[in-house]
């Protein structure tokens, strides 16, 4: 049974979360870049599935919506090129750690007054459209696609193959939605 578009965001952000923690936990370099690899996959798909979901949400349903999702697809083009920027190094990497926690310092701020502003049918339907969103979009960093719908959505559908066939040359490790 889908689960509604704030509980998919927010398991988003909790895989995130524990995805970190494991590796801030983890001793092993190999596994660490492997934990390193599946946050990267993890915040681009959510990234993209956010703003193809949920922004468009905030922008008709709350009171500055425009405005709060503008500053949130700000927020996000600089986490993407932070995003970017990590996935070109390695964890051994001067400067890996720093930039990896500031990436994944997650926040949920917004989301109690857009499900407050919801019904129950919408939250449901807009929850499953995220789902089946998070298997279309890119699995790596792209700060310079667009980042609203329909371009992000077009974009997205054309790179998400190719990153997908370059995962195959990576390792990952599974997250607690497996």
């Amino acid at each position: 049974m889908p689960k509604d578009i704030i509980s998919e965001v927010i398991e988003d952000h909790n895989v995130i979360k524990d995805l970190n923690s494991r590796y801030n936990k983890e001793m092993d370099a190999c596994e660490k870049q492997k934990i390193a690899n599946t946050i990267v996959r993890e915040i681009a798909v959510h990234s993209a599935a956010e703003e193809i979901c949920a922004y468009p949400l905030i922008e008709k349903h709350l009171i500055d919506g425009k405005k709060i999702a503008d500053k949130s697809r700000e927020e996000h083009l600089q986490l993407k090129k932070d995003l970017y920027e990590l996935d070109q190094k390695k964890v051994q990497d001067e400067g890996y750690e720093t930039l990896l926690k500031k990436i994944c310092d997650v926040k949920n701020e917004i989301y109690p007054k857009l499900k407050d502003s919801l019904n129950e049918k919408i939250l449901k339907e807009e929850g499953e459209k995220y789902e089946k969103t998070r298997s279309t979009v890119p699995t790596r960093p792209h700060p310079s696609a667009p980042d609203q719908p329909p371009l992000e959505t077009a974009a997205g559908m054309a790179q998400a193959p190719i990153d997908k066939g370059l995962d195959l040359t990576r390792e990952f490790v599974k997250t607690i939605r497996e």
